[in-house]
């Protein structure tokens, strides 16, 4: 058997959650449960939230249907260049 490969990226500890709001056009994705203390846009329409550690908690994607992401596009990579 094959050892599992480590990932370079440290996965959180519970699977990311995503919400769609077809009123607002936002889609959110939360890492962890902890508040978000901070926000900030690194991107146009790409919003970072960040909990009180100062850690990545979720991104907002603001006009979601406008297609601001490219479909192979890694939200991980993009929290970690924030």
């Amino acid at each position: 058997m094959t050892p599992k490969p480590e990932h370079p990226i440290p996965m959180p500890a519970r699977p990311a959650t995503g919400r769609y709001d077809t009123e607002t056009d936002v889609l959110s994705v939360r890492f962890t449960d902890a508040a978000v203390v901070a926000s900030r846009e690194v991107r146009p329409g790409i919003v970072v939230a960040y909990d009180a550690a100062g850690a990545v908690a979720g991104i907002e994607i603001l006009e979601a249907s406008a297609g601001r992401l490219a479909a192979d596009q890694d939200l991980r990579l993009l929290a970690e260049a924030a």
